[in-house]
């Protein structure tokens, strides 16, 4: 069950179910996991850019949805704290891989600190209502697997 709560001057919102708004300090969170390659159906093509569908829902409060086709909406407009993480393989040995981050216009592509087979990227963006959070990834060689996590939270007033 979801619980959303009403905006109530000097009154604990908790004690208050809501109908249509969030409280001010009520998070606005989600937590999305997606998966592509062998485990999700077959290998990730070489050199062809691919949403990644960042579906399975981990923790989600009201405020946000998620797309059918991946990624995080955001219904509220404000400063969000986005964070992307993922882990891949191929077969080819020195293969790379390119995860590009968007809201919908391009913020940033996740890197790897540690050399390839995994990739983190964080950032704070203003987004509006409606904005979508999400990923594609482009490989020099054909991808096995690609694991990852998307985060998005609302940065409070």
């Amino acid at each position: 069950m979801s619980f959303n709560y009403d905006k109530h001057v000097g009154e604990d919102c908790w004690d208050h179910v809501m109908e249509e708004e969030c409280c001010d300090h009520e998070p606005v969170v989600a937590y999305v996991n997606g998966n592509l390659g062998t485990i999700a159906g077959g290998p990730l093509p070489a050199n062809t850019p691919t949403r990644i569908p960042l579906t399975a829902i981990l923790f989600r409060t009201p405020g946000v949805e998620i797309p059918p086709d991946g990624g995080v909406t955001v219904l509220e407009d404000g400063e969000y704290f986005i964070s992307f993480n993922a882990q891949y393989s191929s077969s080819v040995a020195g293969a790379t891989a390119s995860f590009s981050i968007y809201t919908p216009k391009l913020i940033g592509t996740a890197t790897s600190p540690l050399g390839p087979g995994a990739v983190t990227f964080s950032t704070l963006a203003r987004l509006r209502r409606g904005d979508t959070v999400y990923v594609t990834v482009t490989a020099s060689a054909p991808l096995t697997n690609v694991g990852s996590l998307l985060r998005v939270a609302k940065i409070p007033k």
